[in-house]
């Protein structure tokens, strides 16, 4: 039997291991995973899009210029953990800034706790010091954060935040023209809104958002006027065109061909009937227009940001109990050793365990009776030192080998396919697909006709956010760790 200070031994580890494993994996669910776009991730839904894609749009700007980041979270709560010390949890586990001179800052919205803070990097604690912090957050954001008015005051104090690292918050943009309204049916200033947006995020994502009206295309079908519009507007082969044909009832947009394989009929399929078609429906065209146009720019912004971070991740010097628990990659090697070493120290008491008990019974470590044991040591007559010589003989000169049969690799790993290629030509209300012979003034535009709403011929591209790059996780986990100093909040 095992001996009783061994299985004593074996209990405590095992209730240690069991009291242990769902704190690591609490720890591990307590932190979200940062959005695609990385720099304004907004869990709590208090961000209109519109103001979320201007922060982003001058995020991406700082970090292309000088490897800054700025970046902004909101949460309903952080369920009891002390703020300063989520936020830094936040700012090391996704690792805001470069690790190379740690120039990141993150700031954090807790709304039902009524809360905010923000932490720097170590690398700007001087020059933007928890002072400046708490004044930039004083005048930029806590009037319009009381009045609950989040959406305001995230951007204003996004921009004091990204002026102080040497970011652009405002600029002179071109006065190129993105807007047909052929039917009459926008105000000045949804056009003015377009124009500017398209005209503000081109620099940045290199895709410009064409929004076209029309009452009569005379056409047979919207595609063929859309596909023909394309080329006429001067798009290239990664912008975007929506039409909008108010006395068909029916719309239609059309993507670059540089283009058709991140921006997919799928993709355009599901923005549309989000976006557009509940407003359309409703003869909004304007908004409708104005939050397409605005989904569109959220999807290319979050794949815009393609600098990379090659440098490791600097370890704060803050040893708050959350931020160590709060790196996946430590809490699943910390997992492995911890059972790894409960698992040697039970396999070693068992063995004791039976080899002590054999030890008392027989006089030899093992079990003499056994018919295994008896081919290896023959027969036991009662002497301790039984089959010793043939046991060392055994292991010295005929150790056991292990033969694994060999595995066919095709056959195990299976065989891998090509990717295609799509010649797809957006998506619309009620489209269907017709092919078209590219022509040299097109533009750039995809070749084919497209599918929509109640259509066929869609792409096949798998829907999945992550397929095709963009900065969805190169910032987090690689850049820079928090300052030691803790930042400012608004009850610090």
């Amino acid at each position: 039997m095992i001996s009783r200070i061994t299985r004593i031994v074996t209990l405590v580890f095992t209730l240690l291991l069991c009291l242990m494993i769902p704190s690591y994996v609490l720890a591990q669910n307590a932190l979200p995973k940062h959005t695609g776009s990385f720099y304004v991730n907004d869990f709590a839904n208090v961000i209109d899009q519109k103001t979320e894609n201007y922060m982003v749009n001058y995020g991406i700007r700082l970090h292309k210029d000088s490897g800054a980041q700025v970046v902004l979270v909101t949460v309903e709560s952080t369920e009891g953990t002390p703020i300063k010390e989520y936020a830094t949890a936040l700012f090391n586990s996704w690792g805001v800034g470069s690790a190379e001179k740690n120039n990141g800052l993150l700031l954090l919205f807790s709304i039902q706790d009524d809360d905010y803070w923000a932490v720097q990097g170590k690398g700007i604690e001087n020059s933007l010091s928890n002072d400046k912090i708490s004044s930039i957050l004083s005048q930029s954001l806590e009037p319009d954060f009381a009045a609950k008015n989040y959406n305001s005051g995230a951007r204003k104090s996004y921009g004091a935040f990204i002026q102080s690292l040497g970011g652009t918050w405002a600029e002179q943009v071109s006065s190129k023209n993105y807007v047909a309204d052929n039917a009459g049916v926008f105000k000045q200033v949804t056009k003015d809104y377009i124009n500017q947006s398209s005209n503000q995020y081109r620099a940045t994502t290199g895709t410009g958002i064409y929004v076209v009206t029309v009452t009569k295309n005379g056409e047979k079908n919207l595609q063929d006027y859309t596909y023909k519009k394309f080329g006429s507007m001067g798009a290239g082969p990664k912008d975007v065109m929506l039409v909008l044909d108010i006395n068909g009832d029916h719309y239609h947009v059309l993507q670059g061909k540089d283009i058709d394989q991140i921006l997919t009929n799928d993709r355009i399929s599901n923005i549309l009937d989000t976006e557009l078609e509940p407003l359309f429906a409703k003869k909004q065209y304007a908004s409708g227009a104005t939050a397409t146009t605005n989904a569109f720019y959220s999807f290319f912004l979050a794949r815009a940001d393609s600098t990379p971070i090659t440098t490791v991740k600097v370890q704060s010097s803050t040893t708050t109990e959350l931020k160590q628990e709060s790196s996946s990659s430590g809490l699943t090697k910390g997992i492995i050793i911890f059972s790894g070493i409960i698992f040697i120290i039970i396999w070693i008491g068992i063995v004791s365990g039976r080899r002590n008990n054999n030890l008392g019974l027989y006089g030899v470590p093992y079990n003499p009776y056994s018919s295994r044991n008896i081919r290896r040591y023959g027969p036991w007559q009662g002497q301790v030192n039984n089959g010793y010589r043939r046991r060392w003989y055994n292991r010295n000169r005929h150790p056991y080998r292990h033969n694994t049969p060999s595995i066919e690799q095709n056959n195990f790993w299976g065989n891998r396919g090509d990717g295609g290629s799509t010649n797809g030509g957006g998506a619309g209300r009620y489209s269907s697909v017709v092919s078209y012979q590219e022509d040299d003034n097109d533009g750039g535009a995809s070749t084919g006709g497209g599918a929509g709403r109640h259509s066929s011929g869609g792409s096949n591209y798998s829907d999945d956010d992550d397929s095709y790059g963009g900065n969805d996780g190169s910032s987090g986990g690689n850049g820079g760790s928090a300052s030691s100093g803790g930042g400012a909040g608004r009850h610090s």
